[in-house]
């Protein structure tokens, strides 16, 4: 099974190893890109600074469980001992995040599949900017979506956590709609 317990144990493992880039994909909508952070504020216990690349500042607080803070990019927002950013996929939201960061989440991927310069919001992380790791995170994943044009930034680890075990009728619901 893809479950939560199975995510976490390769999340954490992939925060231990030497790999670069984890796809991090599944039925748990709302709840990928949470383990991550969590997994990171639970796991690595020197302080260190993330980047969340969502895509839209306007996403970033619901996706965050902060309804009431209005975030802005190239503030530090706290998580346990380490520093958070928020940036987007928009390119003119990148000149007040810094240039290196110990991790980075792009969360959702699903918006970025559908851009142009899909390339170019990849190239930031992967090449331009000095990350130590990189989440790929989708929200929904459909069938039709092609994950093979990651392969040229040597995509080290793949996850897949499904909300089957712990929410079968949503699991369910979300299969539904693929």
């Amino acid at each position: 099974m893809n479950n939560r317990q199975q995510a976490t144990e390769k999340i954490t493992d992939f925060l231990k190893s030497e790999n670069k880039i984890l796809l991090l994909t599944g039925t748990y909508q709302y709840e990928k890109h949470k383990l991550v952070l969590q997994q990171i504020a639970r796991s690595v216990l020197s302080p260190s600074s993330i980047l969340f690349r969502a895509n839209g500042m306007d996403n970033v607080s619901s996706f965050l469980g902060k309804s009431t803070t209005r975030f802005q990019t190239g503030t530090p927002y706290k998580l346990g001992n380490h520093k958070l950013f928020i940036d987007t996929i928009n390119v003119g939201s990148w000149k007040r995040t810094y240039d290196e960061y110990d991790f980075a989440i792009l969360y959702p991927i699903d918006s970025v599949l559908k851009m142009k310069n899909k390339e170019a919001i990849l190239d930031d992380l992967c090449i331009h900017r000095h990350i130590g790791k990189i989440f790929i995170v989708s929200w929904t994943d459909h069938e039709s979506d092609d994950y093979s044009w990651l392969d040229k930034y040597q995509l080290d680890d793949r996850v897949i956590f499904d909300a089957e075990e712990e929410n079968p009728k949503y699991h369910a619901r979300v299969l539904e709609h693929w």
